[in-house]
């Protein structure tokens, strides 16, 4: 069964993180603080957690357990720091595990020198500046950083002067009396002889604040969730997690017993908002006649009044495959002329793609409303509406809603579509966006492969081919990573690349 919020605190905490490694239980406020009402049991989890690193899991809960151990700022969090610091491959060492070593001061030593003496000669400099910023006095770090000042006259002065020991001084003058290379070099070494003398104040830890950066509530991750386990969250106690659960059967293909448990729950649930989910969720089989009929009475005989408007919403958008029938239209328009019912009503049009709906999109791309000028960038990739295209372009520098504008700018901007074309349109975009993230690329060249699927193209970054799941003997996918506040949506282009969707690639392993 599932483990619900109020249940928390009774759970073994290996449980709970074992639960959320699967997607079954949301990294939230409500979670964190029953792994910090229990310190050591916490601590004992993360470790048996963490050296079980062959088990199956759907989600790498390494920044989460970083931030754990940050906030307990124990020692006992060493060997997870060094297996870190040793994984970098050359980088440099994050400012954020730089503190985290910091932090927990003197104990970091011995671990830091071993590894350093483990490590390619390259990658030492940055753990002898790492000891330098532990506030620690020992003549191993002193001797380190005397051999990095002869080897190197501005890293060993930049480590010389974090340390803070003036019986660092005659190194320091001895690389000045040597002969400098240029002014640079021999402003941070003066620099650093001048502040050997001043007096240091001891590091003083920070607090960490770890439940101001993780939402009050995250729901599991449905849309990754077998469909047998979804259903089970539709007796929670929490209308959040029924309306989600519900929520994640849009867009899906279920069978008929998943269709009848969300007519029940959309008939007998005791929340609109639970009601609504479900009903559109059932839009996926408008094509029923006793589905049809039970959308079409809930608009009727409900309004987009407030008490009663999640579940208007809820069955106006299950009805966009309907939108030629007059009832469904003139409901569609009265919701439209609404704010309040906007965005639902722009989302209703762009997954009908009646053309009827075209012109509504341009005026609500700059609208103050997050959610009215997310649907309407939506709307012009949907279609698409080349026209608009153009419009899209400022909204690639908003943070809000940049990833939607880049994939719908990507389908719909005027462009000759053919294999041969695509990588030019690529770099185009690349240019108008001032440059891409790995995470942006793989967006905008999903957008671009359905590009050509639309033209009747072979898609080109992520050719079928190369990721066929039809195949037997596949390998198991690779664990997503948990953002903080974000999930991977059954319907969201697949993470490992293949340009389809989640539930029909790795998804459905």
């Amino acid at each position: 069964m599932p483990i619900f919020p109020d249940q928390f605190s009774s759970t073994p905490i290996l449980t709970l993180l074992e639960e959320a490694e699967q997607g079954l239980i949301g990294f939230d406020r409500r979670l964190i603080q029953a792994l910090l009402d229990r310190r050591e049991e916490t601590l004992d989890a993360l470790e048996a957690m963490l050296k079980d690193s062959g088990k199956d899991r759907l989600l790498d809960l390494t920044e989460q357990a970083f931030d754990l151990y940050r906030e307990f700022r124990s020692p006992r969090a060493l060997p997870f720091y060094i297996q870190l610091l040793g994984s970098r491959k050359g980088d440099t060492i994050p400012d954020d595990l730089m503190e985290a070593f910091t932090d927990i001061g003197a104990p970091a030593v011995e671990p830091i020198l071993e590894l350093h003496g483990q490590v390619p000669a390259d990658d030492r400099p940055d753990l002898v500046f790492l000891l330098s910023t532990l506030g620690v006095h020992d003549a191993r770090i002193q001797a380190l950083i005397e051999a990095t000042i002869a080897a190197d006259h501005y890293e060993g002065a930049l480590c010389a002067g974090l340390y803070g020991d003036p019986a660092l001084k005659p190194a320091v003058q001895a690389a000045l009396d040597a002969g400098v290379k240029n002014a640079e070099e021999q402003k941070v070494l003066e620099e650093c002889i001048e502040s050997l003398g001043a007096p240091r104040e001891p590091h003083e830890p920070q607090p960490y604040g770890i439940l101001e950066q993780y939402p009050e509530k995250a729901a599991p991750l449905f849309d990754q969730m077998d469909p047998e386990h979804v259903v089970r969250f539709f007796e929670c106690g929490e209308k959040e997690y029924r309306a989600r659960a519900a929520m994640s059967f849009t867009d899906d293909d279920y069978p008929d017993e998943i269709r009848d448990r969300l007519i029940e729950l959309a008939q007998n649930d005791s929340e609109p908002l639970v009601r609504g989910a479900a009903l559109r969720a059932l839009g996926e089989r408008i094509h029923e006649e006793a589905i049809r009929d039970l959308l079409v009475r809930v608009l009727e005989t409900k309004s987009e009044a407030e008490a009663e408007r999640e579940e208007w919403l809820g069955a106006l958008i299950g009805l966009a495959g309907a939108t030629a029938e007059p009832e469904v239209h003139d409901a569609l328009l009265a919701a439209y002329n609404r704010e309040e019912c906007r965005a639902a009503a722009l989302q209703t049009m762009w997954r009908s793609l009646d053309p009827r709906y075209r012109k509504y999109f341009g005026p609500n791309l700059k609208s103050e409303e997050f959610d009215i000028r997310r649907q309407a960038i939506q709307g012009v990739g949907a279609y698409p509406l080349p026209d608009l295209a153009f419009e899209l372009i400022p909204l690639l520098q908003d943070e809000e809603v940049r990833d939607e504008a880049l994939f719908s700018y990507a389908l719909a901007v005027r462009h000759n579509t053919t294999p041969k074309s695509v990588n030019r349109l690529f770099d185009m975009i690349d240019e108008k966006a001032g440059g891409l993230s790995d995470d942006e690329e793989e967006t905008v060249a999903v957008a671009l492969d359905r590009r050509l699927e639309r033209e009747g193209f072979e898609p080109v970054f992520f050719p079928a081919e190369e990721h066929d799941h039809e195949q037997e003997a596949q390998p198991a996918p690779e664990p997503v990573e948990q953002a903080r506040t974000e999930k991977i949506g059954r319907n969201d282009a697949c993470p490992c690349g293949s340009g389809k969707k989640y539930k029909k690639c790795c998804g459905a392993n």
